[in-house]
């Protein structure tokens, strides 16, 4: 093995936190992610399942894709179970290329259905994983501040 090319001050820590965030994996928005989850929900190294356009990857919105949503709810199955998953965060942000792709139109005509998609992937959660905790939220965009809401479930 080459020798580091750089070396964390962060320090390894085995205890795990029992919590995952699914989100988009737009890089711009990935920092505030990280601070919400640590600063206001207490959730510091939690488990992390970036995709482009995050919770909707459970909803079979685009059913072209059906045998991807089946490798996704695989892939959530492994961390609910080895890593003793007891909550998962979901979270959809203002202006999601995703979504604009998907459906076409403006990022205001777009949140309606990135909320229900939140909504419907807690739903698929819930009956998938008895017991576990879940809760949506909405990443918005003000200049530029990022500001989460809640998503009623």
């Amino acid at each position: 093995m080459k020798p580091a090319l750089y070396t964390s001050d962060h320090r390894w820590n085995p205890e795990r936190i029992n919590g995952l965030a699914i989100y988009c994996s737009d890089g711009r928005w990935g920092l505030a992610f990280d601070q919400f989850c640590h600063e206001k929900l207490g959730i510091p190294r939690y488990d992390r399942f970036a995709v482009p356009g995050g919770p909707a990857w459970l909803t079979m919105r685009d059913l072209s894709t059906i045998r991807t949503y089946e490798a996704v709810r695989e892939h959530l199955e492994f961390l609910v179970r080895e890593h003793q998953l007891e909550r998962i965060v979901l979270i959809t942000h203002y202006g999601c290329a995703f979504y604009k792709q998907l459906l076409g139109g403006s990022p205001e005509s777009c949140l309606p259905a990135q909320e229900d998609d939140v909504r419907k992937a807690a739903a698929v959660l819930r009956v998938r994983f008895l017991g576990i905790e879940v809760e949506g939220y909405a990443a918005m965009l003000s200049g530029q501040q990022i500001s989460f809401h809640p998503i009623d479930l």
